[in-house]
């Protein structure tokens, strides 16, 4: 008799020890690793998402950038962490969506518990500021006037600025070479430096570097971006977005990840992140953890079968 009240008061104990840290969470920093360089797209909406992410979850959370192989480096470091809520992934598409389909890597879209969606961006294709060409078919003139030449770079092989880039150049039939960078940072020091002539990535690059856009990759123009005409406009349909979103390593209790979810809802309604949405033109697209992962999910699929269709998928 005593033993069995001995082993029910041990279990009351430990399931009052679990509810007591779940509901203490978090008592220690929270970390979003950042899969790109400082200085680029993905780590600027990560940097100001932050802020309000923190205050709406009562507590510190630094962002880490871990840079290379196209996003996967940091993605890793995040889905292999420990799956207690404190190491978070800030990632966007490709890290999570279409690296898994063309290399071999220690994930895979099974190795995350989905927290919350935050934005999808358009991509515009731009050049440095000071480029001679004003428009898309100064540069297209350009270019095929000295095939070769010229070299569009990217944040990574496979990330959308090279899937954008890579599809401009064969829907206007243009020989230029590819110059992958460790994000969208580092590819801006190349533009800056001659290096490269075009990039493509999300309108918050606009407001960091000096370049321009000449095209969107849009069906219909960015408000805030009207007088630039979209890829459709110029007779190509080809339309990329980058999406955002908050991965936790897999097995990370239900209860930590409905707060985390519960603090991504607050952040992304908070004036602080709308006004840097607005000013960056980011659109702020927040899905709960059922709604992300399935979105998620169906986003692998699409993209499985694009990089399949293009030879890319291993």
């Amino acid at each position: 008799m005593l033993k069995k009240a001995l082993i029910g008061a041990a279990a009351t104990t430990a399931m009052m020890v679990a509810a007591s840290t779940s509901f203490a969470f978090p008592d220690r920093p929270v970390t979003f690793v950042v899969p790109f360089s400082a200085g680029g797209g993905t780590d600027g909406v990560a940097r100001a998402f932050q802020q309000e992410f923190a205050k709406a979850l009562g507590g510190t959370v630094i962002v880490k950038n871990t840079a290379g192989a196209s996003g996967t480096v940091g993605a890793a470091e995040a889905a292999n962490a420990k799956a207690d809520g404190y190491t978070l992934g800030f990632l966007p598409i490709g890290p999570a969506t279409i690296q898994p389909h063309i290399r071999k890597l220690p994930y895979s879209l099974a190795s995350w518990e989905f927290v919350c969606n935050v934005t999808a961006s358009p991509v515009t294709f731009m050049v440095k500021k000071d480029a001679p060409w004003n428009s898309l078919a100064d540069f297209v003139a350009e270019v095929k006037g000295k095939p070769g030449k010229y070299v569009y770079g990217s944040s990574g092989p496979g990330t959308i600025p090279h899937l954008a880039m890579a599809a401009t150049a064969g829907a206007l039939g243009l020989k230029m070479k590819h110059m992958p960078d460790k994000g969208t940072a580092n590819a801006m020091k190349s533009m800056a430096g001659g290096v490269i002539q075009a990039f493509a990535d999300t309108p918050v690059v606009l407001s960091r570097y000096d370049v321009k856009a000449l095209a969107t990759f849009t069906a219909e123009p960015i408000p805030a971006l009207s007088d630039i005409p979209t890829m459709k406009s110029l007779g190509n349909d080809l339309q990329f977005s980058v999406w955002r979103g908050i991965f936790a390593p897999k097995g990370t209790p239900a209860d930590v990840i409905a707060k985390l979810d519960t603090a991504c809802a607050a952040g992304a309604a908070s004036d602080g992140f709308k006004a840097f949405a607005k000013k960056t033109n980011t659109d702020i697209l927040y899905m709960d953890s059922a709604k992300f992962e399935a979105f998620a999910q169906s986003e692998y699929k699409k993209n499985g079968t694009i990089l399949e269709k293009a030879g890319l998928k291993k």
